[in-house]
């Protein structure tokens, strides 16, 4: 009987014991299944965002990728207008260049007649002035215009004195010789250099007032050195003055 009831007790301890690690067992299994499912869904949320993250970086490279490619048409385009506008500049300075090489070798000869000029005629000093007396015949418009090349201008007369010298200084007495007289407007005669009115003339009788075709002046051969007023289109030598004497 005493056998009995103790190994009842055994088997009810070891029943006991056993039901309570049964229990534990299990409740640590649902513990630990939770957690896993947590890090399941955990996981599932991290790649759900890195493809959305993916997406939306291939959109983003797309939107760039068509940017950059317009931004190079732009500059691509802007690069040939640009090349467009230089080369039509460069061609237009060509031209200029060009017409600046031609007017500096024409000026060159221009030179060298004027040295050549020197040579013979030496320039006539007066009051500080300095008078050419050109070797070659040109309308009086040429004539002026050759007077500036040479950094000049068709001579302005003052005065009695003045003009006195320049027709002793001729060294052709038989031609005749533009000075910058005008009356472009009929009957006011101003000197070319600064436009200024005449205050001393000196003219042969009858002259001086011959209408309309005759607008420019000439110190002609013989008379003392009086004006006579012609065809500005006649081929005459002419006098350059200028204010620096060499």
């Amino acid at each position: 009987m005493v056998i009995k009831q103790t190994v009842f007790i055994s088997y009810k301890r070891f029943y006991s014991v056993t039901r309570i690690d049964v229990l534990e067992t299990l409740e640590l299994c649902k513990r630990k299944l939770f957690t896993i499912d947590k890090i399941t869904i955990y996981f599932c949320f991290i790649l759900s965002n890195l493809n959305a993250l993916k997406n939306n970086h291939k959109k983003t490279i797309k939107t760039l990728d068509k940017e950059i490619k317009n931004a190079i048409t732009n500059m691509e385009k802007t690069i040939k207008m640009t090349t467009t506008t230089l080369e039509k500049q460069i061609g237009t300075s060509k031209d200029i260049f060009t017409n600046v090489e031609q007017k500096l070798k024409k000026l060159e000869e221009d030179f060298k007649v004027l040295g050549r000029d020197f040579q013979k005629t030496k320039w006539h000093k007066y009051n500080g002035h300095c008078y050419y007396y050109s070797q070659d015949r040109q309308d009086w418009f040429t004539a002026e215009r050759k007077c500036r090349e040479i950094s000049g201008y068709i001579t302005k007369i003052n005065d009695q004195e003045e003009n006195r010298r320049i027709f002793q200084h001729r060294p052709n007495t038989n031609a005749h010789y533009w000075i910058g007289l005008t009356d472009l407007k009929e009957g006011e005669w101003r000197w070319s250099f600064d436009q200024s009115k005449a205050k001393y003339t000196t003219w042969i009788s009858g002259y001086g007032s011959k209408g309309t075709g005759h607008n420019c002046v000439q110190i002609p051969n013989g008379h003392d050195g009086k004006w006579i007023d012609y065809l500005c289109s006649h081929q005459s030598n002419y006098v350059c003055e200028s204010n620096f004497c060499f």
